[in-house]
């Protein structure tokens, strides 16, 4: 059984996503499982086909690429609110190319990727819901790119604080210096001349 509480914060987020159909919040409800993960603690693997999407109910989560030296790129980050998994893996029926991991302790609502064939004609507010998170990571990876091949290490630091600023206080700074296309060093010098 899910605490009243929680079942009243996943009905506000399936409303902010586009899923305000009383019965297929129900029908969610009724499928969803709550899972915790631990700091660092893998959600989704590279190379593993995903079985589910999740919705971040408390802390943060991270995507990222691994070189084959073990180096990481992070891709991007998301909080509580927010959904996660990968959907162009599902789409397309393919491996995940990225992991997905969570940077803090995380509480998530586990959502089988099947309820979107198995329920999108009687709800047709799971398509709008993929529709609309579809656009939003286009969006996103946009701005993202022009980010990283247009601007100098300054320039994204002062992007980062004017669009995403919270996640200087809940993500590593190696992390963050990773996401803006920079070594820790780098990173490191531009927040101490920011700051001074």
């Amino acid at each position: 059984m899910i605490p009243a509480d929680i079942q009243l914060q996943l009905q506000d987020i399936f409303h902010a996503h586009g899923m305000a159909d009383s019965a297929l919040q129900e029908c969610l409800l009724q499928v969803l499982k709550l899972r915790d993960y631990d700091h660092d603690q893998p959600i989704i693997r590279a190379g593993e086909r995903p079985t589910h999407f999740y919705v971040i109910l408390s802390g943060v989560a991270r995507y990222y690429y691994l070189s084959p030296e073990g180096r990481q790129w992070n891709k991007t980050f998301f909080r509580e609110g927010q959904l996660i998994g990968s959907l162009s893996a599902h789409l397309k029926q393919q491996p995940c190319t990225y992991s997905i991991a969570a940077v803090e302790r995380c509480r998530l609502a586990s959502l089988p990727l099947a309820i979107l064939d198995q329920y999108g004609k009687r709800f047709p507010q799971l398509q709008q819901m993929q529709d609309l998170v579809t656009r939003q990571i286009m969006l996103r990876n946009e701005d993202r790119e022009a980010l990283l091949l247009t601007r100098n290490g300054e320039q994204r630091y002062q992007w980062l604080l004017d669009n995403e600023p919270w996640l200087l206080d809940r993500v590593p700074q190696y992390q963050l210096a990773s996401y803006l296309g920079m070594d820790p060093v780098s990173f490191s010098r531009v927040k101490r001349k920011r700051a001074g």
